[in-house]
């Protein structure tokens, strides 16, 4: 009696350790969000499909860009040059060089163009940039300069610009008034100040989106500069009539064709 008494009691035990790993456990599968330890609860994976087999996150189809068509030599001792997305494209001089600017500097975003012209004597005459980072920067009345517009023509360019100020795209030559008179040129859609005055002259265009804020010229913007400034790339004059006579040449007539022949893909 005392045996089956003890069996029964085993039993018993056995019985009840049983039913309650089953409680258990149905506990543990009715909680979802169960953290056990510091083990966080299971995500559902990258890429998983709902019902009827479509993709949570579809995939974006890439947008394709515009590009330039082929654009013929124009012959007479110009070629032309594309570069190889066929973004931009401009005529130049036969002997004249387009190398690709490896290190362009700050004030441009990722992707763009940045290219720079010279002649066969290897002096720089242009470079041309894309995403232009655009800067604004307070102009207060007794910090602007006078400014002279030596030469103003309209370019067939895309301009996406505007702002207050916009105009239709140009290639210009300016003289700011400091000590001296510096010069720039190229192109621009946008006025240059109010009453012939600025602190700063932009040769900049705002392009789609694709292109951004673009350049073709001496530089990306013209300001006065004092004696401190003053680099061995500096164009300045003693007078107007200097400047005029610098811009009259045949030789920048060449340069003034070139900025102006450029195409951009739209």
């Amino acid at each position: 009696m005392a045996r089956l008494a003890m069996a029964r009691s085993a039993g018993f035990r056995l019985l009840s350790g049983a039913v309650l790993l089953t409680v258990a456990a149905a506990s543990i599968t009715a909680c979802d969000d169960l953290v056990i330890g510091d083990r966080p609860p299971a995500s559902p994976s990258v890429g998983a499909t709902t019902e009827g087999g479509a993709s949570a996150t579809p995939r974006e189809t890439p947008v394709a860009l515009p590009m330039l068509p082929e654009r013929p030599a124009p012959g007479d001792g110009w070629t032309v040059f594309t570069d190889e997305q066929r973004l931009v494209s401009f005529e130049l001089l036969e002997g004249w060089t387009v190398e690709t600017i490896e290190d362009p500097g700050e004030g441009f975003d990722e992707g763009g163009l940045h290219f720079e012209v010279s002649n066969a004597e290897g002096q720089r005459l242009a470079q041309l940039h894309t995403r232009i980072t655009p800067v604004s920067e307070e102009c207060a009345p007794d910090a602007a300069s006078p400014y002279v517009v030596l030469s103003s023509e309209p370019v067939d360019i895309p301009s996406t610009a505007e702002a207050e100020g916009s105009i239709a795209p140009r290639f210009v030559v300016r003289l700011a008034q400091g000590f001296r008179f510096f010069s720039s040129y190229g192109l621009t859609d946008v006025v240059g100040g109010a009453d012939g005055a600025a602190c700063v002259l932009k040769n900049t265009v705002q392009g789609p989106e694709h292109i951004g804020l673009y350049s073709f010229g001496d530089a990306t913007e013209l300001r006065a500069l004092d004696p401190t400034q003053v680099g061995s790339r500096t164009e300045s004059f003693a007078t107007i009539a200097e400047a005029q006579k610098r811009f009259g040449q045949k030789g920048f007539d060449q340069i003034r064709r070139m900025i102006m022949s450029l195409q951009v893909a739209s």
